[in-house]
């Protein structure tokens, strides 16, 4: 059987939707709207009859909003994952530390997440926005690759964002919206 990794795009944020996005007062890690919600809801209907072998998602709040809303039943046992988190260009890209994330998400497992995950573990004034290189973009997208290879599991769903998944479909997903990858096809 061949690996399927389905690669799921949050659900529409404030951020996606926002007029300006470094608007300190609003976007910080931004959480869905409630269109947003709906979204994560119908397809909820669509992915939860999949049997996955493992669940990952990135740490910002949309995409644990999103999985939760489409996997409840995977939450406990879901890998958090900071290097699927997404390309770092305004505020709506600044993480929360991990003791602020457990009060929001208590049933998920932060225990491996580090203190400023979203600034590759460097210190950083929190209200910051960080700009990151489309090249470390790329560097996290191939540690994606090749850590995924290395999993013995054959079915595997990610949330994560959209920036971030298009540089392994080559496209840009709508929110909410999902591509299976077969990483044995990359050449």
């Amino acid at each position: 059987m061949s690996k399927k990794i389905y690669l799921i795009r949050h659900a529409q944020s404030e951020a996606n939707v926002a007029q300006d996005l470094d608007n300190p007062n609003s976007y910080y890690d931004a959480r869905l709207t409630p269109f947003g919600k709906k979204q994560a809801q119908k397809a909820n209907k669509k992915l939860n009859q999949i049997d996955f072998d493992l669940a990952l998602c990135s740490p910002l709040t949309r995409t644990l909003e999103t999985f939760n809303l489409i996997f409840p039943h995977l939450v406990k046992g879901a890998l958090i994952l900071p290097f699927v988190r997404e390309h770092a260009t305004n505020s709506s890209e600044v993480g929360r530390q991990p003791s602020i994330l457990k009060k929001d998400f208590p049933h998920f497992n932060f225990e491996n997440l580090e203190k400023f995950w979203w600034n590759n573990n460097v210190p950083v004034d929190e209200n910051k926005i960080i700009v990151e290189s489309i090249e470390n973009l790329d560097k996290r997208v191939l540690k994606f690759k090749q850590w995924i290879k290395k999993r013995s599991e054959k079915n595997i769903a990610l949330v994560s964002h959209g920036t971030f998944i298009s540089r392994i479909t080559n496209y840009l997903l709508n929110n909410c919206e999902y591509e299976i990858w077969y990483p044995e096809n990359e050449i």
